[in-house]
């Protein structure tokens, strides 16, 4: 019973918040949805998401390269201890 009224509480306080972010004008007839749009249009913005997707590209890389060959080459199967021994099952 107390977790389905905190789920219903949960749902009716992430409603009125959406609708404040996309339906209540603030600083003038804008909302905060037109504020969020408008910052993200700018070429500043466009240039750190140019910058993020080129930093994860070359981080995906080099998982890809070094990370992920090194684990699979390592890689027993969890059979063996800290010691290197082979572990009852």
């Amino acid at each position: 019973m107390i977790s389905a009224a905190r789920w219903i509480l949960s749902s009716l306080v992430t409603l009125i918040a959406l609708y404040a972010f996309f339906f209540v004008p603030i600083g003038g007839t804008r909302t905060l949805w037109d504020h969020t749009r408008r910052i993200l249009e700018t070429p500043e913005a466009h240039e750190l998401g140019h910058d993020i997707r080129t930093a994860g590209d070359g981080v995906a890389t080099k998982i890809r390269r070094e990370v992920i060959p090194s684990v699979l080459s390592g890689f027993d199967g969890g059979t063996r201890d800290d010691a290197g021994a082979p572990r009852s099952r």
